[in-house]
């Protein structure tokens, strides 16, 4: 009886949650498990695994609240969409940054290192990157599902950056000696062991272990350069849906123009290669 009215009590204080399964699944990042009927089967271990993520979101929106109050763009803007998101439990905004986050940074990226790693005959490491990634875009669901793609993208702009650097120094130091190949195979194992080592598994860690966005930001900021650095990283992503009416760059506006357009002038292919453009450069 002790235990009914316990149940009673807490379904009571929290019913406007148990009855909202978008917010439980979309938000929260909770699966639900469904009857013959489809109904719901709300355990006492589901309960207890809803309220306590739910009171995590909760603390997400006082932790944003303290964090933004002396930040500006792009930080500021990213910071916002993710509260909006929350507040108005709004999941067509949380799919929508996933969405922007997939489409115009890591995808694009993707298709960036197989396609440089190919040149170079490197595709043993494309392939592990690749079932690796796929892997990680998988991961999670909910807030923690969006952080665990913004920390994939952050670390993809810079696995990028660092390994376009790697070529240029060997083909500056071999491209006379003809022993590039050789010296490329070398290097970019190097790259391959620095970058996807203990870099790799931080970031991957970071959205199972870190609700608290102003400890997420701390945390993956020092790797990739600081945080201003993952606010730029992530500006791809944000610009449209954070900025009604901001002005684009003409580069960006092209590229938008390109990607929306049914016309026969404008390819997938066309959309494709500027989408790759915009996410291979930032500002330092």
């Amino acid at each position: 009886m002790k235990l009914l009215m316990e149940n009673w009590r807490q379904y009571e204080e929290y019913h406007d949650i148990f009855d909202n399964r978008e917010y439980i699944t979309e938000f929260l990042g909770i699966q639900l498990p469904l009857n013959e009927s489809g109904y719901v089967i709300y355990t006492a271990e589901l309960r207890e695994q809803i309220i306590k993520e739910h009171l995590l979101l909760e603390g997400v929106l006082d932790s944003i609240t303290k964090y933004i109050a002396d930040k500006t763009a792009p930080m500021r803007d990213f910071m916002l969409l993710i509260y909006r998101s929350i507040k108005e439990k709004n999941p067509g905004l949380l799919k929508q940054l996933k969405i922007n986050i997939f489409q115009n940074i890591i995808q694009p990226l993707q298709q960036s290192l197989m396609e440089l790693l190919w040149k170079f005959k490197l595709k043993n490491i494309w392939e592990w990157i690749k079932a690796n990634i796929d892997e990680s875009l998988q991961m999670e669901q909910g807030l923690r599902g969006l952080l665990n793609w913004a920390g994939l993208a952050v670390f993809l702009r810079m696995a990028f950056k660092t390994l376009q650097d790697t070529i240029e120094a060997v083909l500056e130091k071999f491209s006379a000696s003809g022993q590039v190949m050789d010296a490329m195979a070398a290097a970019a194992k190097e790259w391959f062991d620095k970058t996807f080592g203990d870099v790799w598994e931080t970031i991957k860690t970071l959205a199972k272990k870190v609700v608290d966005i102003e400890k997420w930001i701390e945390m993956i900021g020092p790797i990739v350069g600081g945080v201003a650095t993952v606010a730029k990283m992530l500006h791809p992503a944000v610009k449209g849906l954070a900025q009604k009416g901001a002005t684009n760059t003409p580069e960006e506006a092209a590229c938008k123009q390109a990607c929306r357009s049914h016309s026969p002038q404008y390819s997938r292919a066309e959309c494709g290669a500027c989408r790759k453009k915009l996410a291979m450069s930032f500002d330092e």
